[in-house]
């Protein structure tokens, strides 16, 4: 019994780890594609199409039973609405910051999950993992350059913890609904298709509709965004959120801004500082308490 235990808390840490690497990759594929001129909600429609297209041939193929419940139905579209309010504050956030800081400041969900944990839920921490999340903190402090100043600048940080905070309450409230128990890939399949059409609503209402795919980049660069950073990185935290608890799964997205940043960096030219690289062993430092610590 234990044993299983312990190999399944090993497969939480390896799947959330997965999960917020796979996340990091967002301004990889969705920047480039900003870049040509589409609207920012367009973006997020292909991006969500793509990831449902992708999950539904899985679900065929499989033979996965696509049948819904009233009630269930009404679960997912209060997951998909967090889900889309955190992906428009995130992708808005890239218009007045450096794509790494921004998606680094996502980072500050671990605080917010923490803190509805503990408040709500009443859920109790020890001491590494307290430790672990002072160091997370101060790792993305460091990494998100906050000793620049202006109004644009706040807008996006702002912005940026806004994603974070709505994303906390989707790890936070998830685990303790009833669909968690579902098939995962036939979960986020619904929670993306369901935000897409809410996305090309809004769309329809504010640009007046869609922006036409032009190019084969962006083509391949949308393809990208909706199996990597979608598909695979949800996927991935929905099963470990199901065998590890959300205040662990929030802390191991610490690789969430590594990533991002490694990409900032080494593909967009972005400034590496001795700033940055303490950040950066601040956050493994907080991975490596939290998971030795909970052994």
């Amino acid at each position: 019994m234990k044993s299983q235990q312990t190999s399944a808390r090993v497969s939480g840490y390896i799947n959330a780890s997965l999960s917020a690497g796979f996340f990091g990759l967002i301004p990889l594929f969705s920047i480039p594609v900003l870049k040509t001129g589409m609207p920012l909600p367009s973006v997020l429609i292909y991006r969500f199409a793509f990831g449902s297209l992708f999950m539904l041939l899985y679900l065929v193929a499989r033979r996965i039973s696509l049948r819904l419940g009233w009630g269930d139905a009404l679960r997912l579209s209060f997951l998909s609405l967090l889900y889309t309010l955190s992906g428009v504050a995130l992708f808005t956030s890239y218009s007045y910051m450096p794509s790494g800081i921004a998606t680094t400041l996502l980072f500050s969900y671990p605080v917010f999950t923490t803190l509805l944990e503990a408040l709500l839920f009443h859920q109790r921490l020890n001491w590494p993992t307290y430790v672990a999340l002072a160091l997370a903190v101060a790792g993305v402090y460091l990494l998100s350059g906050f000793g620049e100043t202006g109004e644009t600048k706040l807008t996006g940080v702002l912005l940026a913890i806004f994603s974070g905070f709505d994303y906390a309450v989707y790890m936070v409230v998830f685990p303790r609904m009833r669909i968690h128990k579902m098939n995962s890939v036939k979960i986020n399949f619904y929670v993306f298709f369901i935000s897409m059409l809410m996305l090309v609503l809004y769309s329809s209402f504010v640009y007046g509709g869609m922006a036409p795919l032009r190019g084969w980049s962006n083509v391949i660069n949308l393809m990208l965004l909706g199996l990597f950073p979608t598909m695979v990185s949800n996927v991935t935290l929905l099963r470990a959120l199901n065998l590890i608890e959300a205040t662990t799964v929030s802390v191991l997205g610490a690789f969430e801004p590594l990533t991002a940043m490694c990409v900032g960096i080494l593909v967009m030219g972005e400034p590496f500082t001795w700033a940055v690289a303490i950040g950066f062993a601040a956050i493994i430092a907080a991975v490596m308490i939290l998971v030795t610590g909970k052994k």
